[in-house]
């Protein structure tokens, strides 16, 4: 449940408690802390003034969200509400939100492979029975001075198909804001081999954008989970330092929360405004409260699920990928079709592959110089955005609405789904790098 606080409007706290299971059958509680909050402020309030603001009410400040003129705080409980009535009365309050969270447990959905592919190779979701990439990869358009912002677990910098391609990265969690991006869950390592892993000495996975260069920012802590002031404190980075110093066009946000909040949609509009191409999973059918899209529907909460199709509001595509300026990617099986975890709506832009547990999963980087097995949504973003680097590389000057429109009018149309299901359909590197032709770098 999401309170969104402002002026005379109701106040409400709720603690949300949600049990995860772990694979060896234990389970822990994680809890959405009721007292963690974003205060947005009216447009001319100083940093100052706010901060003096929150401190006054007892307030622990955890973000300075500067670019949508907001502060993300603690405050204590035994007055939280009397607290969010003094903020909701004071004038230079636009609204008060709730913090909300996204959980995963991630180790339900990697499965470790002991024996990783010799060579070089490509997993089967960029071959050429799905999505095409070896040809353009022997042509030479391999994402080459493009750069991808993973928005995620953070990245296995230390990884021997990944390392040459990382720039840098930020740790954007409150409490370890400034720290490492390593990646302590495996989820954003699984991404970034999918969107841009590349051999080393004459072994393993070869990316969908082998060349493109990585920027890890890391949102979501080591069960996976990630307050929405720690993604925003993210995307703000990017927008600050990412782009202008990183040379970040493609963020890649293979996540969602249940709901979409006032707080990410301006922050979401200030990377567009900046010319970012932002892409996100739809997410997966029987996902509780947001959280990791990965694994094939199961999410933490339970197993995977089929989508209801009798009941299309159940499935409606998360957030961010239900913004307009996010590109909303559904997930296909080995076969092509549409998996039955994914989300639908007429927010879905694309599909991409994102395997099925109950047919084949994808093959990609984890921590530790390893593989594993993963499916979802999540992986049919990182096959979108490397698609997007391919793009990117032949024409840089592509914008967010010319990408989305050449991938799907180069997309194959199943015509077995609808389109709430699909959006355009799959996408296709070879017609759409044939599409944009001459290639202009």
């Amino acid at each position: 449940m999401l309170c969104v606080a402002q002026h005379r409007w109701t106040v409400c706290v709720l603690v949300v408690v949600i049990l995860i299971i772990t694979p060896r059958g234990g389970s822990f509680a994680a809890t959405a802390d009721p007292t963690r909050h974003i205060i947005l402020f009216v447009d001319g309030i100083s940093l100052a003034t706010q901060e003096q603001l929150v401190t006054s009410l007892g307030g622990q400040i955890l973000h300075e969200l500067t670019l949508i003129n907001a502060l993300a705080a603690r405050f204590p409980l035994f007055n939280l509400i009397s607290i969010l009535q003094s903020l909701l009365s004071n004038p230079n309050v636009l609204g008060v939100y709730d913090d909300s969270i996204a959980i995963i447990d991630q180790e339900t959905s990697l499965t470790n492979e002991l024996n990783t592919p010799q060579g070089t190779w490509f997993e089967w979701g960029q071959d050429n029975g799905h999505i095409h990439v070896p040809p353009i990869y022997n042509n030479g358009i391999r994402g080459s001075g493009v750069t991808v912002a993973v928005l995620d677990s953070g990245i296995d910098f230390t990884h021997p198909n990944l390392a040459a391609n990382i720039l840098g990265g930020f740790n954007a969690i409150a409490v370890l804001a400034g720290g490492s991006y390593y990646d302590d869950n495996g989820h954003g390592t699984h991404i970034a081999g999918i969107i841009a892993a590349i051999p080393s000495q004459g072994q393993g996975l070869i990316g969908t954008a082998s060349l493109a260069a990585l920027v890890a920012v890391k949102v979501l802590d080591a069960t996976g989970s990630g307050y929405l002031s720690d993604f925003i404190n993210g995307l703000q980075w990017v927008h600050d330092r990412g782009v202008p110093d990183y040379g970040v066009r493609v963020l890649n946000m293979s996540l969602s929360f249940a709901q979409g909040s006032v707080p990410l949609q301006k922050v979401i509009h200030r990377l567009s405004q900046q010319g970012a191409i932002m892409v996100a999973s739809a997410g997966n059918c029987g996902q509780a409260g947001g959280g990791v899209d990965e694994d094939g529907g199961a999410d933490g909460w339970g197993p995977a699920m089929a989508c209801d199709l009798s009941h299309p509001a159940q499935n409606a595509v998360l957030y961010p990928a239900a913004y307009s300026d996010v590109m909303a990617v559904a997930a296909t099986d080995i076969l092509n079709n549409v998996t039955y975890y994914s989300r639908y709506g007429p927010q879905v832009a694309v599909t991409a592959p994102g395997g099925a547990q109950s047919s084949v999963r994808l093959l990609s980087t984890v921590p530790g110089g390893g593989y594993a097995w993963g499916s979802g949504t999540s992986q049919a973003a990182a096959h979108a955005s490397g698609v997007v680097a391919l793009a990117l590389q032949c024409r840089r000057s592509l914008s967010f609405n010319q990408v989305v429109a050449q991938l799907q009018a180069t997309a194959h149309f199943n015509y077995s789904y609808s389109s709430d299901q699909q959006g355009a359909g799959l996408i296709d590197a070879v017609q759409l790098i044939h599409a944009l032709q001459p290639c202009i770098n």
